[in-house]
């Protein structure tokens, strides 16, 4: 036989490889997506709006990131009477640069899913705060 293989030979061949060999879907090449993260707000004349979930009693306060649609925020205030809420505001006053007076909590006081609202803030400022962290 010449120097050719048929098409029958490179099939057996291929067979015998997969019946030696050990395969696993996990040798494959993945390729992972990841969606940007994304936090529900609206813009108004009054302010702000944006979903925020709170981390109460962590070792310390700040803003780490996205949490299923909402700004995640950890504060070391224990959520015992309105003390987590008065962190959060702190701390969200703190990050947008304004006064402690232009940070409202519009729902959620006792919950750990809140609705913020921040009078004289943008949108560009609240996209900013979750590219850096």
């Amino acid at each position: 036989m010449g120097g050719i293989a048929s098409p029958i030979d490179s099939v057996q061949l291929l067979l015998l490889t997969l019946n030696y060999s050990r395969f696993s879907i996990y040798d494959l090449p993945i390729t992972t997506y990841y969606s940007p993260e994304v936090i529900r707000y609206s813009q108004h004349d009054c302010g702000l709006t944006f979903a925020v979930r709170v981390v109460p009693r962590a070792s310390s306060s700040g803003i780490v990131g996205e949490h299923d649609g909402a700004l995640r925020v950890r504060v070391a205030a224990p959520p015992v009477e309105g003390e987590a809420n008065r962190e959060l505001i702190k701390v969200l006053a703190k990050s947008f640069e304004l006064p402690q007076n232009a940070v409202e909590i519009v729902s959620g006081t006792n919950s750990k899913s809140k609705t913020v609202r921040i009078r004289g803030a943008q949108a560009a400022q609240l996209e900013q705060l979750i590219i850096s962290k």
